[in-house]
Order: structure tokens, then sequence, then C-alpha cells
């Protein structure tokens, strides 16, 4: 693999990683097209930090063309889509799913933080996954069918992480008909937002609280 080519960054590009990120970049490494299609890098030593070059247009077409269905090929058991009175569109059980099993895989396009905050920036609907501090999961782009269970201070699905492969994972059997549902876990230090899960659990808002 060719070697990046160091470019330092203008004034405003090195405050959109800040803002961002709160990290301070002054320089990237820019791969070869035939290495990587013009991915970029954040040059710090022998280490590079991924970003993918932003391209608007693309990714709107993306997001128009989002399709609400399941995937058979990441889902474990037989599950569907429909209205869900927690929010919008909900994914449901079409059989009974025992305890402690992997129901779907959470998959998409990984991208940067600081791509997906360019993403998700005064967007409402947001499918995107923190898997780590530098990686995020946009299932927006070629999701499973997983971003749609929406959130409850109650879940019956945890995250589960296995090597690069994350799934959504029960902790209780599940009956057929029941709507699955996730603990978010939105930071605290992100905008509230107000909880509508029902559940006598509830603690208001998807953010975590800090007390």
């Amino acid at each position: 693999m060719a070697h990046p080519v160091t470019i330092k960054l203008t004034a405003h590009q090195r405050a959109l990683i800040r803002e961002a990120s709160g990290k301070n970049v002054a320089t990237l490494g820019i791969e070869s097209v035939e290495a990587a299609s013009g991915w970029l890098y954040s040059a710090k030593g022998k280490k590079f930090w991924l970003l993918k070059h932003p391209d608007a247009k693309s990714y709107e077409a993306a997001r128009r063309n989002h399709k609400v269905y399941i995937d058979p090929q990441r889902a474990r058991f037989r599950l569907k889509i429909g209205a869900s009175r927690i929010h919008r569109w909900g994914v449901f059980a079409d059989e009974r799913i025992p305890a402690r099993r992997n129901v779907i895989e959470y998959v998409g396009e990984w991208v940067n933080l600081v791509e997906a905050y360019r993403r998700t920036k005064g967007t409402k609907r947001i499918y995107s996954f923190a898997f780590d501090k530098f990686w995020r999961i946009d299932a927006a782009v070629g999701g499973s069918g997983a971003e749609f269970i929406n959130h409850s201070c109650d879940p019956n699905l945890r995250w589960r992480r296995l090597g690069k492969s994350v799934f959504c994972q029960s902790v209780r059997p599940i009956a057929a008909g029941e709507e699955l549902t996730l603990d978010y876990h939105f930071s605290p230090k992100a905008p509230e937002v107000r909880c509508r899960c029902g559940s006598p659990k509830c603690r208001g808002t998807i953010n975590v609280t800090t007390k």
C-alpha cells in the first residue's frame, strides 16, 4: 500500500475537526486513489486516523434510498418492521427468541467521528452507532434493519461486540409479536432527547443521567 502524502489543513478544516473531536489536527495524509479511493488520514507518527472524504451528494442520495426492511442475511431470527407505539417504525419478533441470543447484526458504513459529526449535525434521524472513541457505524448506508430498533430504558436487547462486529443480543426471552428495544445510552453531554418508551423504569431522557 502506498504511503499517504502529507498536506497541511486550512484554518477552517482544523476548526471543523476540533469542533467535532476536540483534537488539534494540523496535517492529513492522502492515499492514492488506487490505494484507498481518496480516503483521508490524520498523520501522527506511524498511526493514521481514518476520515472519509466528505461527499455530501452521495450521502444524501444514500439516505433517500435507505430502505425500511430487515436483511435476512444479518438476522438470526424472523423479524419484521411495523408501526411502533414508541416512535415511527419499530422492529418486532416474528417468532419466540430465547435469552442470550444474537438477534441481528448492526452494520453500516464505518466512518471516523468527524465524518459522523458532519453527517448528523442538524439531522433528526440518526442511525449512527459509536463503536469506540474513533469509529462510528452509520447504518443509513448499508444497514441491516437493526437501525430501526427503538430505544427503551428497560430494553429486551443489549449491544454486544464481537471483534469488529456488533450484535443486538436478547437479555431475556422475547415473545413473538413483541417489539425489540435497546438502550441507546446517549451521552449526558449531548443535547437532551426526551424518552417515550413508556416503561415504569423510564428515566425521562434517552441520555444517560449523571446522578
